[in-house]
């Protein structure tokens, strides 16, 4: 392959490209000289001779007052090469980061319909997903919920959504009974006695908060996979030092 077409892939144009080469034919130019042995026109030779000192791949000095032009080592277009694949790696860094803050999605909800609204969302995953309940705080709003759960976890067993509940100890001994009778659920207490003033719900890449002593109940849908994968992990580390549900309740 020609050099000129290979200096045209790094971006030189065909002037700039004459110019560059013409300035390895001798030792040192005068840019009259140049003119005469690229057959370029004066402005095209003085913007391409500008434009080769500023990325520095051309020394220009003075004589006696007047500019002298000389090719630097060819190895300057390697470290010209090299500080383009830096910026490079600095723009596809702030791309990364761009795409990452555009992709967590934050909703407000209110309501014993929000509460709905964001359990929804958990059944749009997918086979042999599992959703996860941390910490529902005494019965409250769930008792006006009871017959939506009973309708969700339906749903959920349906599409074969796996679930795993843990509840704070506030919580009726029947409300576990009742979720660990469902198929693909288990529930478990949690393995401290700390009342909880809110619960977690986590699937995919999406985290649920409830807070339910507001009045209506708020919630929060965050979408941000670093987020819920983590606060996951903490859930997984909870239920390893839970211990599966014993009803003792007398009847």
């Amino acid at each position: 392959m020609d050099i000129e077409i290979k200096l045209k892939k790094l971006g030189f144009s065909d002037n700039l490209a004459s110019v560059y080469l013409a300035l390895f034919e001798g030792e040192a130019f005068r840019a009259g000289e140049l003119i005469k042995l690229t057959g370029l026109q004066r402005s095209v030779v003085y913007t391409s001779l500008d434009e080769l000192v500023e990325r520095g791949l051309t020394t220009k000095t003075f004589i006696r007052g007047v500019a002298t032009y000389r090719a630097n080592n060819p190895e300057a277009l390697e470290a010209e090469l090299d500080q383009q694949k830096i910026f490079v790696q600095s723009i596809v860094k702030n791309i990364k980061q761009k795409y990452v803050v555009a992709a967590r999605e934050i909703a407000v909800y209110e309501g014993i319909e929000g509460i709905k609204r964001a359990a929804e969302k958990n059944l749009t995953a997918l086979t042999d997903t599992t959703v996860y309940f941390l910490g529902p705080s005494k019965f409250g709003v769930q008792k006006e919920l009871e017959q939506y759960w009973h309708s969700y976890h339906k749903e959920r067993v349906k599409k074969k959504i796996r679930a795993k509940i843990l509840y704070d100890r506030t919580t009726p001994e029947w409300v576990l009974s009742s979720r660990n009778s469902l198929s693909l659920c288990e529930a478990r207490y949690l393995p401290f006695g700390t009342e909880l003033p809110m619960w977690f719900n986590m699937c995919d890449d999406t985290l649920t908060i409830v807070v339910p002593a507001e009045e209506p109940p708020v919630v929060f849908c965050i979408k941000s996979h670093f987020t819920t994968k983590s606060l996951i992990s903490y859930f997984e580390y909870l239920w390893n030092q839970s211990e599966p549900f014993k009803h003792t309740e007398k009847i």
